[in-house]
């Protein structure tokens, strides 16, 4: 009986660190916490731009592409997977206080 939950112990934690997990978390950082630092910078890039409102959402927006893109190479190209997550998520907050306090 040990042996046998040993050895699911050992298959769920070779399962979870395999290859195809970490590309999962690798997509859903690029994917969900890339769009999460985008829409937190186009709203700062909105509310600090020197142009007319409609140019400074127009601008912001156009400039978000550009910071999604980034954000999901970024999360490709970083040693853990853990910090691609940690890393957009953190800069993302950064950015939502930076609203916060412009706004």
């Amino acid at each position: 009986m040990y042996a046998e939950v040993q050895t699911t112990k050992t298959n769920l934690h070779l399962t979870l660190n395999s290859d195809r997990v970490k590309i999962g978390y690798r997509a859903f950082s690029a994917i969900f916490a890339g769009y999460l630092l985008a829409a937190t910078v186009s709203s700062v890039l909105a509310l600090t731009l020197p142009f007319s409102p409609i140019d400074n959402v127009l601008t912001a927006m156009m400039l978000s592409f550009a910071v999604y893109a980034c954000a999901a190479i970024w999360a490709f190209s970083v040693q853990s997977h853990w910090r691609a997550l940690s890393d957009l998520v953190l800069l993302s907050g950064l950015f939502y206080l930076l609203t916060l306090a412009i706004g």
